[in-house]
């Protein structure tokens, strides 16, 4: 991670910062050639996605935060940097982050050459090949162009240009003057990026060259002078109506439709774009955001080198070998015929660790189970990403199109995936269900689910807390645990969460079970278990924390981690992502450890574990460590007690700890990656699993 230059060290990392390092460790995966190559490919594609979210979440406000508040002072942040210094080392950072990654995508480009599989340029094809093209282009390309033309003249502005898409900026003139005009045009979306050239097996040409070859057809009577392909970002906030309580289900609905037209915050060019037609897209980007009354946060082109949006790598014809892909993974699955998971869960509560263990034979089966069993008499579940399509939705409408009583808290602001939360929340009112959707100032992040079966004294309950969403392709791509348990202690706890979620308020207490809630008890109970840890040290005794988790970012649970240190307390910590805790600093944090793991599956569980004594207390449940989630969030820990199921925890954070592969922050914010091809703690588990 780049440092920002300061006379002292400050107490905390810098988040942003923090976020890029994490890209730099994702990155990796795809720059390691031991990493099959379609895998490679897909790291590179998901480092191109992660960078379009910083930029639509978290770039606006740090321009913002840098820009003058008068002649002489300008935004402070909260650890002493100047904002503008700290935008610096972010820009800068990422620059150099762009240029690995365009490093990373000819590496792999030069190994998929290996394979027979070449992108090449319009100069490289034989007179018949261009041919070829060029007649597809007038048949299937040409008629869906739609020139949008403008005046190299100020004030006259560009046609409104779509988030995300990727446009060509052509330049001519008349064939008998001298005036310059240009024209924007969007590459089809019908259209594959890479189009495999005709009658040359394994070749593919970008989408891009073929316009930018053939693109006087267009003009004819004109003297094309260059085409240059760029892509605009727009900011991802949503801008709510001042009476958007009244209808926040139409409101949430409206406003995602409206982010098409939030401000530029980014403008990718390729790198031989002409500085005066780069300056007048950022132009009429600006006078764009001004019509709508929005502030801009763009002021320079970033100049790209290689192709523009590298997702479109994933699409190459590469051979149907099984070399090129992780091998599949064969999940442990529950034996039907020993009964539903009703009938398991009567039995003993589950723990179980996805995807080793099986999301769609677990989780999904659940609510499907629960769905068609005629003994059920309710559901209730938070909805937060899961998915479309979304068999867990399904089961639900199943559920309350049978009369069973449905209740389910979809968070409508769930970011990006708003339009399908509206989706579902509508069709699961339609289906006869109760849906909410809304808690003023608060967003629902907790994965919980509750089913009753019975009625009167015989109801029983049985409930679900998990680490990940209800959503079947992140349950097989992601890292997460799940606790399915029939407990009256802990399904009155839940029972209690959605009594509360169903009034629009929410507990404000630890619960009777020792169910943890967001945003009122669980930051205190963690709190109190970390200074509990360092009571123990500063008596003499054997202190110990374990935390696994995406993200540690909140300044007083940083604050009580370095005083526990300081006491005597050995702490251990899995930060997959954002970790502003300098970790090993002598007399504030010697004896913190730092680590992250960045592997075949995106790690998403958490855990946290906690010595107390002899007795040690494990939680695992949907929160994480940053404000967000501890102050702004409803969210949810569970305990887990059983021996068993303690043990395997234990197995599990021992193994990350462990892994051969895992990367290990110092107190200066830099990650060092302990060894490249030593096994991982992923594979490890992914042996345990036993074949069907």
């Amino acid at each position: 991670m780049a440092a920002v230059s300061t006379d002292a060290q400050p107490t905390f990392l810098n988040p942003e910062l923090s976020l890029l390092a994490f890209q730099r460790r994702v990155l990796a995966m795809a720059e390691d050639p031991k990493v099959p190559l379609l895998e490679r490919l897909r790291f590179l594609g998901i480092v191109s996605s992660n960078m379009d979210e910083l930029y639509m979440v978290r770039m606006a406000e740090l321009r913002l935060a840098a820009a003058p508040l008068d002649h002489t002072t300008r935004a402070q942040h909260n650890d002493g940097e100047s904002a503008r210094s700290l935008l610096d080392a972010v820009e800068r950072e990422i620059d150099a982050l762009l240029l690995a990654q365009a490093h990373c995508a000819d590496d792999c480009l030069r190994m998929a050459a290996q394979h027979g599989v070449q992108v090449v340029r319009w100069s490289a094809l034989s007179a018949t090949e261009k041919s070829a093209l060029h007649a597809q282009y007038l048949e299937e390309i040409q008629p869906d162009l739609m020139p949008l033309a403008i005046t190299l003249s100020p004030g006259v502005p560009l046609p409104h240009l779509p988030h995300l898409g990727l446009f060509l900026a052509v330049v001519y003139r008349a064939a008998d003057g001298t005036r310059t005009h240009l024209a924007e045009h969007e590459l089809p979306g019908d259209v594959p990026r890479l189009m495999p050239v005709p009658g040359r097996i394994g070749a593919v040409i970008a989408l891009e060259d073929v316009l930018r070859a053939n693109v006087q057809s267009m003009y004819p009577n004109a003297v094309v002078e260059g085409a240059y392909l760029f892509r605009v970002t727009r900011g991802g906030d949503l801008y709510l109506d001042d009476d958007h309580q009244a209808d926040l289900l139409g409101a949430v609905d409206a406003a995602t439709a409206r982010r098409q037209h939030n401000p530029a915050v980014r403008v990718e060019v390729e790198a031989q774009m002409p500085t005066d037609v780069s300056a007048l897209i950022l132009d009429n980007l600006r006078r764009d955001a001004l019509g709508r009354e929005m502030e801009t946060t763009v002021a320079a082109v970033q100049r790209v080198s290689g192709m523009l949006d590298l997702r479109c790598l994933q699409a190459l014809p590469l051979p149907p070998d099984p070399a090129l892909e992780f091998p599949a993974l064969v999940t442990r699955t529950r034996d039907r015929d020993s009964g539903s998971l009703f009938d398991a869960m009567q039995r003993g509560d589950l723990l179980l660790h996805h995807p080793f263990d099986s999301f769609d034979d677990s989780v999904v089966r659940f609510f499907e189970e629960a769905s068609v069993d005629d003994a059920v008499t309710s559901i209730a579940a938070t909805l937060y990403r899961v998915g479309n399509p979304s068999p867990i939705v399904n089961a639900l409408l199943t559920a309350a199109r049978a009369g069973k009583h449905v209740f389910a808290f979809v968070e409508l602001q769930a970011r990006f995936d708003e339009v399908h939360n509206v989706q579902w929340a509508r069709a699961l009112e339609r289906a006869g269900g109760r849906v909410l959707y809304g808690l003023p100032g608060l967003k629902v992040h907790a994965k919980v689910a509750l089913v009753e079966r019975g009625a009167g004294a015989a109801i029983e309950r049985f409930a679900h807390v998990g680490t990940g969403n209800y959503n079947p392709r992140s349950g097989r791509q992601y890292t997460d645990l799940s606790l399915f348990t029939c407990r009256p202690e802990l399904t009155a706890d839940v029972a209690a969460l959605f009594a509360s979620l169903s009034a629009s308020t929410f507990p404000t207490r630890t619960l009777d079970g020792g169910l943890l809630v967001a945003p009122h008890s669980l930051l205190p109970a963690l709190l109190e278990r970390i200074d509990r840890e360092a009571q123990h040290a500063r008596a003499g005794h054997a202190a110990s924390i374990t935390i696994k988790a995406n993200g540690l970012a909140d300044r007083e649970v940083v604050q009580a981690l370095y005083r526990a240190s300081q006491d005597g307390v050995q702490i251990d910590l899995i930060i997959r992502g954002i970790c502003t805790l300098r970790p090993g600093v002598p007399g504030l944090s010697e004896r913190i450890r730092v680590c992250s793991v960045v592997g075949r599956y995106l790690e998403h569980s958490r855990i946290y574990r906690f010595a107390n004594m002899g007795y040690p207390e494990y939680l695992i449940g949907s929160s994480d460590l940053r404000p967000r989630n501890l102050r702004r969030r409803v969210e949810v820990l569970v305990p887990v007690r059983h021996a068993e199921h303690c043990a395997r925890l234990d197995g599990i954070l021992d193994a990350y700890l462990a892994d051969g592969t895992r990367w290990t922050l110092d107190g200066s914010g830099a990650y060092r990656r302990r060894t490249i091809g030593e096994p991982s703690a992923q594979a490890g588990f992914a042996l345990t699993v036993p074949a069907a």
